[in-house]
């Protein structure tokens, strides 16, 4: 009986032990770029990349030249906009265009997320007049709105709606 009571024991600390081993990490195969980590098979890409293994810029679908109507002041009119990224400094981006008057602007933006970017604060070239907001991309569309501060504090906001050209 205690050869049984024995054989008992070591089977239930056998099956514990079995029970207690961590299951084996599932890795990224082919390994994730840019130093993202491998979490349970996927990889957690930093930000701007994407996809499986990171292998895609996510900034890719904003760079390009963008053409459509702003309504601002009451106003609409068409525009074209220019967009590319910056190699050195990964979550930046500009946005180069008409935002005030007739002036052709360069603003600079940075990357958010997958599909929207940010336009901090910035004042327009020989203007009192302070610009911020977002550009967010909805499938083949682009979609800016930005606020404009200037003069006697006076603030409006203006709105595009673009399409890849």
């Amino acid at each position: 009986m205690r050869s049984l009571t024995v054989y008992i024991s070591w089977w239930i600390i056998g099956v514990l032990l079995v029970s207690c081993q961590r299951a084996p990490k599932k890795a990224c195969n082919p390994p994730c770029l840019y130093n993202a980590p491998c979490v349970e098979g996927f990889c957690q890409c930093p930000l701007p990349y994407e996809g499986t293994y990171c292998e895609k810029d996510g900034r890719e679908r904003f760079v390009g030249t963008w053409e459509g109507r702003k309504r601002c002041d009451g106003t609409t009119g068409g525009l074209r906009y220019r967009i590319w990224a910056n190699d050195s400094l990964l979550l930046y981006m500009f946005i180069a265009g008409r935002f005030h008057g007739t002036n052709e602007e360069t603003l600079g933006v940075r990357f958010l997320d997958a599909y929207k970017l940010f336009i901090p604060s910035q004042t327009l070239r020989d203007t009192p007049i302070l610009v911020s907001g977002y550009a967010e991309q909805r499938q083949d569309s682009l979609y800016l709105t930005l606020e404009r501060q200037g003069g006697a504090n006076r603030i409006d906001t203006c709105y595009w709606d673009l399409k890849r050209r």
